[in-house]
């Protein structure tokens, strides 16, 4: 694979949500845990303002440089 896709941003929060709703589901399954719906608004809050810091920082960002490094593909 080519190694700057492991560098791309997109890919890590793809993989970083995948891994968050396998393990919703899996803590639905076993009863281990259940998130309500207060705590699913709780927690859109959070991711909310945590992407929106980061936008503003410019971390999340698309440029459309060649040597960006990682950026695109």
């Amino acid at each position: 694979m080519n190694k700057k896709r492991w560098r791309n941003y997109a890919l890590w929060i793809s993989i970083i949500s995948q891994a968050l709703l396998l393990l919703q589901l899996l803590g639905h399954v076993t009863g281990l845990y259940e998130i309500t719906d207060i705590m699913q608004q709780d927690i859109m809050t959070i991711v909310n303002v945590v992407l929106g810091l980061l936008a503003t920082l410019g971390i999340i960002s698309n440029p459309t440089k060649p040597d960006s490094g990682g950026y695109n593909l």
